[in-house]
């Protein structure tokens, strides 16, 4: 079998072995080859190392679990520099050989020819095996003697016999073991020896009346006093009127197959990536406290964690530095509890904690508390200084649930409430939360039906003024929808076209409506040749380098000036700042359009990156205009227009909605101003209007 994600190289493997005569079975990914596998005997597996969704590793140690599947031969062919991790995790892994892209013909053919001749002798052997199979009845003891320990045992339960396994599984000389009472010297049992009586076993038992008796979970004991787990079966000898002579012992030592058995235990219960506990150790663990809580009468709370902003880290720095990101989660988390409370991963970045014991409102709180806080904190990972949060839901049993499922659905409902209301908090279940996430639901159907057609969404358009005259010099586009008649508020459907991915249409179809409005009003209107539009740019569209296509081709259709445009980013961008949203406001800046960084001050920019972002303008936050009547809010405004006219950087207050307002920043040399002061957001026809009036 020839796996390989590109076919490139699967039609040049399968060149190379086309001399050999062989049947090939092609696979594109690590699942086409485990499911080729499951109806196909193979000789022999070429297996390509990097490979999306499943990698080579991933692949052969599945196949390894297989029984099926555990001994065929796995070769890795790999453009994977052979560093002893690499080398080793391959080894680990199940494989028998390393070859390099791009490969030796010479030393890929004769490779394979080694492991078909071994597949060949394997079969020929298996045949052989067929037919002394045949000859079971007649040599069963025989046959299971190979490799196994075998003791003669007599009818008063002492040692007779001792074969060669025997002695080395056990440590012991045959002089040592013959003459011995089982009891004494080999079996460990609940009883102490001394108070060992053969009679009473249940090989003896079942011997008496002509049966074998076979456990799998025997444990024998070495010489050196280690003790063993065995498989052993006990078959009766002479048996004559209810009467045996002997019992032939034939047992082996099953020490390897324990630790893979616990290992696969481990693996189905824990997962790989955290060490926390998987969904199936969560579902026991949940099970097991309703258990406890019905009991005990008591009360006990499941948290349920779900990170905020992580598919934007996995989206820009790729699934490495996401996986990195979830362990330090996870050590941060550990941090948060006791040694007696449960936390899993049930997948991607969702987490639970389970939390029992007194006080256990407030408990649940403390912790949520404590994770939020510890979870604020950046993170770095690959020289990234990344920015997340979480999102709780609180439930508590057996108040707001009946069973487990009600919980998790429950804490679910809650924690998709934390996030609604602006994400990096808690929120504790009640009863009227499965309307709003109904409600939620509908709603979003009615986002993903509007963002096919744009039919219900339109723009907005605010007035930019000019400090220094108080003309109208740009406006900014703000987006709005009215399904079915209905006005949603854009805090509550912007937030939701982020998550589901439907802003990139959707902030397609501004940047389309404002440069042919812009065209509209440049034909109508004697607008100033500074006037410009500013369109909001979210992250996710940062994160597709096509928004730079999009903006040259509507500049170039609606025969714009590039100066006439200006993209807004929030402070996210900056908190999330990777080579790629990085080059692509270079592309855009590159076209003569401007940039603005919205919201300046609410996040946690820092200032070094504000000189590596090709910024125009810098635009404080209304929060920050609304305190400057005290002194530390005008010290923060004079400080962030200090800060860019430092930079050469043009700057917009938001927010602006007195004269005592308007005044103060005047004084301190604030270029534009946006705010009801002058005029809230106006439809087309009123912005018109207004330019009718002043125009």
């Amino acid at each position: 079998m020839l796996v390989d994600d590109r076919p490139a190289n699967l039609v040049a493997l399968e060149s190379l072995l086309e001399e050999l005569g062989v049947e090939l079975l092609l696979a594109n990914s690590g699942p086409e080859a485990l499911s080729l596998l499951l109806t196909n005997d193979v000789a022999l597996v070429l297996l390509d190392v990097q490979m999306p969704d499943m990698d080579g590793y991933e692949v052969a140690e599945l196949m390894r679990s297989r029984k099926k599947t555990s001994m065929i031969p796995i070769i890795f062919v790999t453009a994977i520099n052979h560093d002893e991790s690499h080398v080793f995790k391959g080894y680990e892994s199940g494989g028998v050989e390393f070859l390099s892209k791009p490969i030796e013909p010479l030393i890929l053919i004769s490779k394979v020819k080694i492991f078909l001749q071994l597949d060949n002798q394997k079969q020929q052997l298996e045949y052989s095996l067929d037919e002394v199979q045949q000859l079971k009845n007649r040599n069963e003891l025989l046959l299971r003697s190979v490799g196994e320990g075998i003791v003669g045992i007599d009818s008063e339960g002492v040692i007779t016999f001792a074969n060669p396994a025997a002695e080395m599984i056990l440590g012991y000389e045959l002089d040592q073991l013959v003459g011995v009472a089982v009891g004494s010297k080999l079996m460990v049992t609940t009883v102490l020896p001394e108070d060992y009586v053969w009679r009473q076993t249940k090989i003896y038992r079942s011997c008496r009346t002509g049966k074998k008796h076979h456990s799998d979970v025997g444990v024998f004991k070495t010489k050196s006093g280690k003790m063993i787990p065995v498989e052993y079966t006990a078959t009766p000898v002479s048996i004559s009127e209810g009467e045996f002579s002997d019992v032939v012992l034939i047992f082996k030592d099953i020490t390897e197959r324990k630790k893979i058995e616990d290992q696969l235990n481990y693996m189905a219960q824990y997962d790989s990536l955290t060490g926390l506990g998987n969904r199936n150790l969560f579902a026991d663990a949940i099970e097991s406290s309703i258990l406890r809580a019905e009991h005990s009468k008591n009360t006990f709370a499941l948290l349920f964690i779900d990170l905020d902003r992580f598919k934007q880290v996995n989206d820009s720095l790729g699934h490495h530095a996401g996986d990195t990101l979830l362990r330090n989660v996870t050590d941060r988390l550990n941090s948060c509890i006791r040694s007696c409370d449960i936390i899993c991963r049930l997948g991607g970045d969702e987490f639970t904690i389970i939390i029992e014991g007194k006080n256990i409102y407030s408990a649940a709180e403390r912790v949520s508390e404590k994770v939020l806080r510890f979870l604020t904190v950046p993170f770095s990972v690959d020289n990234h200084k990344i920015y997340i949060g979480a999102s709780i839901g609180i439930v508590f049993y057996p108040d707001m649930a009946k069973n487990s499922n009600e919980m998790i659905k429950h804490a679910d409902m809650a924690m998709y409430q934390a996030k609604r209301d602006g994400r990096n908090c808690f929120k504790i279940f009640e009863p009227d939360m499965k309307q709003q996430v109904e409600k939620a639901l509908e709603l979003e159907t009615k986002l993903r039906r509007s963002s096919g057609q744009t039919k219900d969404f339109f723009l907005y358009y605010q007035p930019k003024i000019r400090v220094s005259d108080g003309k109208t010099i740009g406006v900014e586009a703000l987006l709005r929808w009215k399904p079915e008649g209905e006005m949603i508020s854009p805090a509550t459907f912007i937030p939701m076209a982020e998550e589901t991915g439907l802003i990139q249409n959707i902030g397609a179809w501004v940047i389309e409506e404002a440069c042919s409005q812009l065209k509209e009003w440049r034909q109508s209107f004697d607008l100033p040749e500074d006037f410009s539009v500013a369109i909001n740019l979210s992250v996710k569209q940062l994160n597709d380098s096509s928004v730079v296509s999009l903006l040259e081709r509507e500049l170039t259709r609606h025969k714009l000036p590039a100066s006439m445009i200006e993209m807004e980013i929030t402070e996210t961008v900056v908190m999330e700042k990777t080579d790629q949203n990085l080059q692509v406001l270079c592309d855009i800046h590159a076209l003569g359009v401007s940039i603005a960084l919205d919201d300046f001050g609410t996040g946690y920019s820092s200032m070094s990156y504000l000189t590596q972002l090709p910024l125009n303008v810098l635009k404080i936050d209304r929060s920050f205009v609304m305190e400057m009547h005290t002194v530390q809010g005008a010290a923060i405004v004079k400080a962030i227009v200090a800060l860019a006219k430092g930079l050469s950087l043009k700057v917009v207050a938001e927010g602006v909605e007195t004269e005592s307002q308007m005044l103060t920043l005047k004084d301190l040399s604030c270029d534009y101003v946006q705010g009801f002061f002058y005029s809230k957001p106006l439809s087309c026809e009123m912005m018109e209007e207004r330019f009718r009036k002043e125009l």
